[in-house]
C-alpha cells in the first residue's frame, strides 16, 4: 500500500510543481543566448542591456522558486490532504496512519532531491564554459577508488538524512499546531521555530559540556588522543564524522516521525 500511496502523492505534487521545473530549465538557455550575442554590434544598446539585466533577475528568482516552491507545495499538500476537510477521505482509507505519513515524507524528500538536481543543472547551463559532453566524458573515464565511492555514498546519505529530518520536523510542527482550536497555521509555524530552537539549544549544550569536559585531565587526554588519531587516520576520522552525523539525523527524523504518528492516532480526530 505504501507504493500506491507514494505514487498518488507524487502525482499530486508534480501536477503543481512541473511548471516551475520547466521554467527553471528553460530560462538558463536564454542566459546562454544573451551571453553569446552580447558582443554583437547590433545588440550594443542600452535597451538590450536593460532587457538582459531584467531577464537575469527573473532567472535568479526562478532559482529561489525552484527550492522554495516545492517546500510550500509539500506543506500545503500535507495540510490539505491530512488535516483539513480533504483529510476525511485520506484518513478513512484502509491504510495505517504511519503509512500515510511515511508516504508524504518520502514524496517530499523525492521532490526536494529533484529540485536540487535541477538547480545544479540550471547553474551548469548558465556557465559559458560548461560542456555537457565534457562532463559525460569525465564521468565515464574517471577511475573511482573505493574510498571515493564510499565517501560519495556517505555524503549522499548525509544529505538525505538531513533533508528527512527537516521534513519530519515540518510534519511534527503541523501536528502540534492542529492540537489547538484556533490559529492552527500560525501555531504550526511557531512550533517549527520552537522545535528548531530547541534542537540548536541541545547541540549548543552538548558542545558546552564537551568543552568543559575537555578542561579536565581525563578530557584532555581523550581529546589529545582523538586529535592524534585524526592526524594519523584522516580517512577513518571522516568516516566516523559522517557516520555519527547520519545516525544523528536519522534518529532525529525517526523520533519526530514517531511523535507525529502518535499525535495523529491519539490526540487528533482526523476521521
Amino acid at each position: 500500500m505504501l507504493g500506491l500511496r507514494l505514487k498518488y502523492d507524487l502525482k499530486a505534487l508534480f501536477r503543481v510543481t512541473w511548471p516551475v521545473y520547466v521554467v527553471a530549465m528553460v530560462l538558463p538557455i536564454g542566459i546562454r543566448i544573451f551571453y553569446r550575442i552580447q558582443d554583437w554590434p547590433i545588440f550594443d544598446t542600452v535597451l538590450f542591456k536593460a532587457l538582459s539585466g531584467f531577464y537575469t533577475v527573473i532567472y535568479v528568482m526562478s532559482l529561489f522558486c525552484l527550492i522554495i516552491w516545492p517546500i510550500v507545495v509539500c506543506v500545503r499538500d500535507f495540510f490539505n490532504s491530512m488535516l483539513k476537510d480533504e483529510g476525511y477521505l485520506t484518513n478513512t482509507l484502509p491504510v495505517s496512519r504511519n503509512t500515510l505519513i511515511v508516504s508524504k515524507e518520502i514524496a517530499g524528500l523525492i521532490l526536494f532531491l529533484i529540485s536540487i538536481v535541477l538547480f545544479i543543472l540550471s547553474l551548469f547551463v548558465v556557465i559559458p564554459a560548461f560542456d555537457f559532453m565534457q562532463l559525460t566524458t569525465w564521468l565515464t573515464h574517471f577511475h573511482w577508488t573505493w574510498r571515493e565511492v564510499v565517501g560519495a555514498v556517505l555524503f549522499i546519505l548525509l544529505a538525505l538524512t538531513s533533508v528527512y529530518g527537516s521534513i519530519t520536523m515540518f510534519v511534527l510542527a503541523m501536528m502540534l499546531g492542529q492540537m489547538h482550536r484556533n490559529a492552527k497555521g500560525i501555531l504550526s509555524v511557531a512550533y517549527y521555530f520552537v522545535i528548531s530552537f530547541v534542537m540548536q539549544a541541545i547541540v549548543f549544550v552538548f558542545l558546552m559540556m564537551f568543552g568543559l569536559a575537555a578542561d579536565t585531565e581525563i578530557g584532555w587526554h581523550i581529546g589529545n588522543s582523538f586529535l592524534t588519531f585524526a592526524s594519523r587516520h584522516e580517512w577513518e576520522t571522516m568516516l566516523i564524522v559522517f557516520a555519527v552525523s547520519i545516525l544523528y539525523n536519522l534518529t532525529v527524523g525517526v523520533i519526530f516521525h514517531s511523535i507525529s504518528v502518535w499525535i495523529s492516532n491519539h490526540k487528533l480526530n482526523l476521521e
